[in-house]
């Protein structure tokens, strides 16, 4: 008999998510988290979409660490000295509260809380180096030469597989997986970020970016989400394009991302507190591992489960869904836990959004990765935007000759901007 019903690795929210409904079903669940307390591994400063938690914890709100609710959102491009953006506010947006801007490491610890109230065992500080397999069935977990035996093992450890490429179920990760994050958190009065991004107590800001004015092949995007009195802002750049680089290290960008004029007044006279990095997966269904196998089952992070369209950025709704997934297949089948009962997650997973947004925004990174949308969008809509708005006393142009102009002084033909943007509102 094992020692365990189930265990999970990792106590992040697809972990903990996982492990609550588990105990909910009086399953006798394990919770193994490297960080002590959980969320000291995580430098996410984030934005929870929807309201998924509350299939495990009804009145999460009520107690949860969330610093604000978003209320304008936005998405802009970023030239040496321009700044290109769609902004959004909404009364709808702030009723709904679908935003809620976290730190991974509050909210990480309070739900792991939670797990361990609805009767889960949680053990931090330990760090788990691979499945413990027997004859092709994964039969617990493994720390040196130690086994903790369980029915059931939820790998939820991250964009940083290590448990399943050292257990060999899946291969090392490539550039293309994944991109580098950096975060740094910096300290501002609260009253001067109501003040300053124009939001009260309870609402916040989000923005997303595309650091167009990078030179040397670098591509990269950006973040900045208010907190309830800190910033939390961040890079995120394409590792591929690092490495090709060979000089320019993700610091420097970050660096550049800090000073640029449209983002330096806004975290003006900011205290930093906090400065990590961090792997975020980016390669869609392509770098998607097995998702099941006979005796575990991968949710969240650790199973690329993450969304990106240049639009919208999200991954933690994902990773909450997935590990209540996982627990779900898990309970139904706890009497006949294999390969081929377990196959079933998948099902659930393609009746949910999770599986049904990444296989229809597959491929969608090479649009947001292309040097069209980082490089060519940003320097062309710039071009524009100074051409309408810049009054120098001269006869007015019509639109199409304005962008005719701005595609001629970038090079750019029309049959590259019609390709490009067809490529783009497809994936989109």
């Amino acid at each position: 008999m094992s020692e365990f019903d189930v265990a999970v690795i990792g106590a992040g929210p697809a972990g903990s998510s996982a492990a609550i409904r588990l105990a909910q079903n009086g399953m006798n669940v394990l919770l193994v988290e490297r960080g002590d307390p959980p969320g000291t591994k995580n430098v996410s400063g984030a934005v929870l979409w929807g309201n998924e938690l509350a299939k495990v914890v009804p009145d999460w709100e009520r107690s949860a660490p969330v610093e604000r609710y978003v209320t304008r959102k936005e998405v802009a491009f970023l030239t040496e000295k321009s700044k290109i953006a769609i902004s959004f506010s909404s009364e709808e947006l702030q009723n709904s509260k679908s935003g809620k801007i976290i730190v991974r490491g509050k909210f990480d610890q309070w739900l792991a809380k939670k797990a361990k109230d609805a009767g889960a065992m949680l053990v931090t500080g330990v760090t788990v180096d691979r499945l413990a397999i027997d004859n092709g069935k994964v039969i617990g977990i493994q720390q040196d030469n130690d086994v903790i035996t369980a029915d059931a093992v939820v790998v939820a450890e991250g964009a940083n597989p290590r448990v399943l490429i050292n257990s060999g179920l899946r291969p090392k990760l490539s550039d293309r997986d994944v991109a580098l994050g950096i975060k740094e958190t910096i300290k501002l009065p609260e009253n001067v970020i109501n003040e300053r991004f124009n939001v009260d107590s309870k609402s916040g800001f989000a923005s997303e970016f595309v650091l167009g004015f990078l030179d040397d092949g670098l591509l990269s995007g950006g973040f900045l989400y208010t907190n309830k009195d800190t910033v939390s802002l961040g890079i995120v750049a394409s590792l591929d394009r690092l490495r090709a680089n060979g000089v320019t290290h993700s610091y420097d960008i970050m660096g550049k991302f800090e000073e640029h004029p449209f983002i330096k007044n806004l975290i003006k006279d900011g205290i930093p507190d906090e400065y990590a990095a961090h792997l975020v997966p980016e390669g869609g269904i392509s770098s998607m591992p097995k998702l099941y196998g006979n005796g575990y089952l991968v949710a969240g992070d650790a199973a690329a489960f993450t969304f990106s369209n240049g639009m919208v950025l999200q991954g933690i709704n994902y990773a909450i869904t997935s590990g209540i997934l996982a627990a779900d297949t898990i309970i139904e089948n706890r009497n006949n836990i294999n390969e081929n009962t377990l196959a079933k997650y998948v099902d659930k997973l393609r009746e949910s959004y999770v599986l049904s947004d990444l296989y229809n925004f597959n491929g969608i990174q090479n649009v947001t990765w292309s040097d069209f949308v980082q490089k060519s969008l940003p320097t062309l809509a710039e071009s524009v935007m100074m051409s309408l708005f810049d009054e120098k006393g001269m006869p007015k142009k019509h639109l199409r000759q304005i962008v005719t102009d701005a595609m001629k002084s970038g090079h750019m033909k029309y049959s590259d901007l019609i390709t490009n943007g067809y490529r783009v509102i497809k994936r989109m």
